[in-house]
């Protein structure tokens, strides 16, 4: 499972079971993207994943690392983020 949809799941249930479209809204990005988060198409922007931490209460540092390892290219890389 990606990091978007992981976040975007503990995101939801922080903000008490919320649906997509109200997902959406808090974020400010189109029910659309939350789908396309969802099927993994788009990952969360940095700047969306602060929001959604800064809103529910989730580490952001944690949220950033994972997702900047997963979007990591080589494996010198994503070692070099375990190791924060």
């Amino acid at each position: 499972m990606s990091v978007s949809i992981e976040l975007l799941d503990a995101f939801k249930a922080a903000q008490g079971g919320i649906s997509d479209y109200r997902a959406a809204k808090l974020l400010g990005v189109a029910q659309q993207t939350i789908t396309k988060y969802k099927q993994n198409i788009i990952p969360m922007s940095p700047e969306k994943v602060l929001l959604a931490c800064e809103m529910s209460g989730l580490d952001a540092v944690d949220w950033l690392l994972a997702l900047y390892r997963e979007r990591a290219k080589c494996d010198a890389e994503k070692n070099l983020l375990d190791s924060i």
